[in-house]
């Protein structure tokens, strides 16, 4: 049991921190979180440092001023926290900010049983909001005991437009492009492709979060969850895997790399790093659908930022940086996307079935890779019946006609820009 004085003095230690909390950067999920009105649950998923608890302080000033109670359970002095301390912990929330039924709770999942506890304060008639760092857990948990009574939103670090926000306000403005404009959001982009979006990275200029946010993910919601046998080993192939983010990789050829005797651990590994939104799988696209599990599959970061920091190798890498953005940013618009390859092995790096879209990504054209990266991007238009068939760049624009097909070409900085306008 965690006793009420530990509890009480947690508390007042938040809520300081919420009084006295810096600038925050609008994040693109805050209005729809603004106009939610349902009586379930409103969860907030996603990587740790990602900005969860900020977006809970929008929502919280925004909407409801000074009407509600807030705590964090990522706190040392709350580890170890089970289902009967919830009840007490309520009692001191209330004594703290009065009986207010708007309740904001962070990082949940620290808590084993808490979902009983949520669905009775929302049977209650409280209005709940909670986040949480592991998908698969908090989708169990909510499947399991809150079936229909929450809605789901999944939040990630700072996109292009956010990040804008965040560094120059006025260069977030979308539209025609002078030339200067131009200059001054290549060289953002430039900043954003190897920085990243993690929110304290960009907005305190802290880089060592970006090595520190790894190990937190390892430590809290990787190690602390599951039973590994061989932490060092999970580490090792975790950090192989962000320092191979865009390369197709096959479990068994990890598992040789680090004498790992079942592919099926390096599978396990990595969905415990998925779960925990550290990195996610992109399948090979194929037309039968009992090859799509026996493909390669490539693993990508969830923020470049972290990507770089941990392997800086990847700042020779550069149209592996750029692709594993564009990959972060599919993800982060919930398109179903797979790459592609020819079976004259030629590629593309993203095809888009759904929106008949086919997309390569390659930082620098030039005449060495012209071909190659045409080539492969016209084989996956032809493959899906691609309306659509984009190279995106770090700078370079125009368009080209292969096939009597169109070819678009553009700077990935205004990709960005333009979806998210």
């Amino acid at each position: 049991m965690i006793s009420k004085s530990v509890l009480r003095s947690v508390i007042e230690e938040q809520l300081n921190e919420i009084e006295g909390s810096a600038r925050f950067v609008p994040r693109a999920v805050l209005q729809g979180a603004l106009s939610y009105s349902g009586s379930s649950a409103f969860v907030i998923k996603g990587v740790r440092r990602c900005g969860k608890s900020t977006l809970m302080m929008q929502i919280m000033r925004t909407r409801f001023g000074n009407d509600f109670v807030y705590l964090n359970f990522d706190d040392e002095l709350l580890f170890g926290m089970t289902a009967e301390d919830l009840r007490p912990a309520m009692e001191v929330l209330i004594e703290t900010f009065g009986d207010r039924k708007n309740v904001f709770f962070d990082e949940i999942q620290n808590v084993r049983g808490w979902e009983l506890f949520v669905n009775r304060l929302l049977r209650q008639g409280y209005s709940v909001f909670i986040t949480g760092s592991n998908a698969d857990l908090l989708s169990k948990e909510l499947g399991t005991h809150m079936t229909g009574r929450h809605t789901d939103v999944e939040l990630y670090p700072f996109s292009f437009s956010e990040f804008l926000l965040a560094k120059d306000p006025d260069a977030a403005r979308h539209g025609l492009y002078s030339a200067n404009q131009t200059a001054l959001l290549s060289g953002l982009f430039r900043e954003y492709l190897f920085g990243g979006g993690m929110p304290e990275a960009v907005v305190l200029s802290n880089k060592r979060m970006l090595i520190d946010a790894v190990d937190d993910i390892i430590r809290k919601d990787i190690l602390g969850r599951y039973s590994i046998r061989k932490p060092a080993e999970l580490k090792s192939v975790l950090r192989f895997l962000i320092s191979n983010s865009s390369n197709r990789i096959t479990y068994r050829s990890v598992a040789g790399s680090f004498g790992v005797k079942s592919p099926a651990t390096i599978e396990k590994y990595i969905s415990y790093a998925s779960e925990a939104y550290l990195l996610f799988e992109v399948r090979r696209f194929e037309r039968r659908l009992k090859r799509i599990d026996k493909s390669p599959r490539k693993v990508y970061c969830i923020d470049n930022g972290i990507l770089v920091k941990n392997s800086p190798a990847m700042l020779d890498h550069k149209s592996d940086a750029l692709e594993n953005l564009v990959a972060v940013e599919l993800k982060r618009r919930g398109k179903e996307f797979y790459y592609y390859v020819s079976g004259g092995g030629r590629e593309a790096d993203f095809v888009i079935p759904s929106e008949k879209t086919a997309m390569q990504v390659c930082y620098e054209l030039n005449p060495g890779n012209m071909e190659r990266e045409v080539n492969g991007l016209l084989d996956a238009a032809s493959e899906i019946g691609a309306e659509k068939a984009l190279i995106l760049t770090f700078e370079q624009e125009q368009e080209l006609m292969r096939n009597g097909r169109r070819v678009e070409i553009k700077p990935a900085w205004r990709w960005l820009l333009e979806e998210s306008a």
